[in-house]
Formats: C-alpha cells, sequence, structure tokens
C-alpha cells in the first residue's frame, strides 16, 4: 500500500474528451456488462501473473478505468465487483492473512479509493488510455507489457 493517495480528478470540472464520449455511446448494455467484467478479470489475472510487489494499486486503477470508461453501466459493474472483491478481502485478510481488524479495514478503504480513483479518471477525459491515467500508482518491477 502506498501511503499517499492523489485527490480524485472532478470530472465536471473537465470537458469530456471526445473519444472517450464516443466509445460511451457505442456501446449497449449487454456490452458494457461483459466487457467491464472482463476489464476486472483480466487486470486481476494481469495482477496475479506480474506478482510485483505494492503493485496492485496499479491494477486496481487499470481495471476500473476500463470498465468506467464503457459507460454508466460500466461504471457500475466495476463498483460493484470491486466492492464485492473488498468485503471478501477484509475477511481474507483477518482469517488467512493474520491482520488485525484494523488493518483489514485500512486496506479495504485504501483499495475502495483507488477504485474510485480509477472510475473517476475515465469520465475526467483527461487521459488517453488507463495506462496513462494510472501511471502514478506504477511501481518498479512492474512488467512493461501492462
Amino acid at each position: 500500500m502506498q501511503n499517499t493517495t492523489p485527490p480524485i480528478p472532478q470530472a465536471t470540472a473537465v470537458p469530456q474528451n471526445q473519444g472517450v464520449q464516443q466509445s460511451i455511446q457505442t456501446q449497449n448494455p449487454f456490452q458494457q456488462i461483459v466487457g467491464a467484467a472482463g476489464d476486472m478479470v483480466r487486470n486481476y489475472i494481469d495482477m496475479k501473473r506480474d506478482n510485483t510487489i505494492k503493485g496492485d494499486d496499479y491494477f486496481h486503477c487499470k481495471a476500473n478505468y476500463e470498465a468506467a470508461q464503457r459507460g454508466e453501466i460500466g461504471e457500475n459493474i466495476a463498483e460493484k465487483l470491486g466492492n464485492a472483491k473488498e468485503e471478501f478481502d477484509f475477511w481474507d485478510n483477518q482469517f488467512r492473512k493474520g491482520l488485525s481488524p484494523q488493518e483489514a479495514f485500512s486496506d479495504r478503504i485504501h483499495d475502495r479509493t483507488i477504485n474510485q480513483i480509477g472510475r473517476q479518471m475515465a469520465k475526467s477525459g483527461l487521459y488517453k488510455n488507463s495506462r496513462e491515467a494510472c501511471y502514478p500508482y506504477r511501481v518498479n518491477g512492474i512488467n512493461e507489457k501492462y
């Protein structure tokens, strides 16, 4: 976990990127659901495959950015899947990994914040892609293909 979390960009203060708008407008609800779930799973697999210590923030951000870029439904899918995963991790961190309830709670809040930042960055229109948006969370050792 990183100790500092940058502020969440405010999407309302930034003009929308036309490329992002276009992709949101052309994806139907089914495409958003399937695509967002795929974004989340793919980034989880990439994170596990990469196995870089403290690299999870980058993959959390990236997954949420990519899912949210698909549209409002994609954003909601990312939020619900991310929250469900963090609830599971809250208990797993205590019972399997031995974290205290306070440490598990802190980890849950941290990960949810990174997830939210990824979704907000997608809506901001400031970035060309998830890699650029989530670059502040890249740590040394993450494979360049990600």
